[in-house]
C-alpha cells in the first residue's frame, strides 16, 4: 500500500481495511486537481457535534495545511467524499486563492463573494473528482457490489462468480456450478429410468455378469484413490459452504 497521507486517526473509526482508499483517492486527486504537497489528514470524533443534525463534517486549515474530518456515525464513502471536497480547498490555498481578507464568519459562503466562488469550486470539482475516482476504481476492480454497472447478472450469478473466484484463488481450480446443477437434473432423470438391479451394484439384472455380487468392486489401490478424492471433495464442500455463509 502506497501511503500518500500522514493520517492521524483520533476517531473511533476503524480504517484497517479501508486506509488504502484514503491514500488512493489522495493520489488520484493530486493528478486531477494539481496540488503539490499532500495536507495532513486528521480523523476526529466529537460526540456533541455528531448529535447535531447540521453538525460539522470537515474543514480545511490554510495555515496548518491540514484537513480534519469528523467520522462519527458516517459511512466510509461519505468520509472520502468530504476528503475530496477539502482537497479542492487545499489546492486553492496552494494557488493563493484563500488569502482573502474579507469576512470569514458564519455564513461566509453567502456574504463573501470570493469565498463563495471557492465553495462553488470545492463542491463541483470535489464531487466530480470523487465520482471519477470511484468509477475508475470500480472498473479496474469490479466486485459483486458494482458489476450491475457493466453486466446484466442476477444476484445468484454474482454470488456464484465471486464464490468460484475465491475457490480458484485458494485451491487453484475452477468449478462450473451451472454444470453441477445440470448434472443433478440428469441424475434425477436417470433414477426415474433405472432398470431392476437386485444386487444393487448399479448393473441392470439383464447385463449382470456376477449376479448377487458387486460387479464394480475395486482393488485396494482404486479404493485408496477414491478415499483421497472423497477427502478432497469434503474440503471443497466445506470451503463452498464457508463462502456461501459470508454472502
Amino acid at each position: 500500500m502506497v501511503k500518500f497521507f500522514n493520517i492521524k486517526n483520533k476517531s473511533g473509526m476503524d480504517i484497517s481495511d479501508t486506509e488504502h482508499l484514503f491514500h488512493d483517492l489522495g493520489l488520484f486527486a493530486q493528478k486531477k486537481l494539481g496540488f503539490n504537497k499532500p495536507p495532513a489528514l486528521n480523523l476526529m470524533s466529537d460526540g456533541k457535534n455528531a448529535m447535531k443534525p447540521l453538525g460539522k463534517t470537515a474543514y480545511y486549515d490554510p495555515q496548518g495545511m491540514s484537513v480534519t474530518i469528523y467520522t462519527d456515525g458516517r459511512h466510509t464513502k461519505d468520509v472520502l467524499r468530504s476528503l475530496a471536497h477539502e482537497l479542492v480547498h487545499h489546492t486553492q490555498n496552494e494557488n493563493g486563492m484563500l488569502n482573502d481578507s474579507g469576512y470569514h464568519g458564519e455564513g461566509y459562503a453567502q456574504k463573501n463573494k470570493n469565498l463563495r466562488q471557492s465553495e462553488k469550486e470545492a463542491y463541483l470539482d470535489g464531487n466530480m473528482c470523487f465520482r471519477d475516482w470511484e468509477d475508475q476504481l470500480k472498473q479496474e476492480k469490479p466486485t459483486i457490489y458494482n458489476e450491475w454497472r457493466i453486466n446484466n447478472m442476477s444476484t445468484k450469478d454474482w454470488k456464484n462468480k465471486e464464490l468460484m473466484e475465491n475457490l480458484n484463488s485458494k485451491f487453484g481450480f475452477k468449478m462450473n456450478l451451472k454444470a453441477l446443477n445440470e448434472n443433478k437434473q440428469e441424475t434425477v432423470l436417470e433414477e426415474e429410468d433405472k432398470k431392476p438391479d437386485e444386487d444393487g451394484d448399479g448393473v441392470p439384472d439383464y447385463a449382470d455378469e456376477k449376479p448377487g455380487e458387486d460387479d464394480n468392486q475395486e482393488s485396494d489401490e482404486d479404493s485408496k484413490e477414491k478415499m483421497d478424492e472423497s477427502r478432497l471433495y469434503k474440503i471443497i464442500k466445506q470451503e463452498v459452504l464457508k463462502q456461501l455463509r459470508k454472502k
